[in-house]
């Protein structure tokens, strides 16, 4: 199969919904639509919240590439923290009803690899 790559920029979370969409189709990942939007939502939501400060003006680029079995994104966001972020290793039963700190564990949950460097987020997926 032949490495579909693309890239897209949103500024705000607006029509994220339909932009998750055209990935996806776009990468012939319709059976697994939910999984994808569930990660990319997180993702871009963590983007906008704490790399833009909620900023409508501030660019979130999201590079995505699938080659059949590996799926990666590149979520780049404007941040500027020297802050190093870790993905939890679990979610503790005191932590359930807190207002944040899901967003990455579920996205470790989900996916293969999450890491940070700086302000872009790599998350990989492989696919059987």
């Amino acid at each position: 199969m032949k490495t579909v790559e693309g890239k897209c920029t949103l500024y705000g979370l607006k029509n994220y919904d339909s932009v998750i969409n055209k990935i996806v189709e776009e990468l012939g990942l319709m059976e697994s639509l939910f999984d994808i939007k569930l990660i990319l939502t997180e993702a871009l939501t963590n983007a906008y919240k704490h790399g833009n400060n909620e900023d409508r003006n501030k660019p979130i680029i999201v590079n995505y590439s699938f080659d059949g079995t590996n799926l990666t994104f590149h979520i780049v966001d404007c941040g500027v923290s020297e802050e190093i972020l870790s993905v939890p290793e679990e979610l503790k039963d005191e932590d359930i009803l807190k207002e944040g700190g899901k967003g990455l564990f579920l996205l470790k949950c989900l996916c293969d690899k999450v890491e940070f460097f700086k302000n872009t987020l790599v998350i990989k997926k492989v696919f059987a």
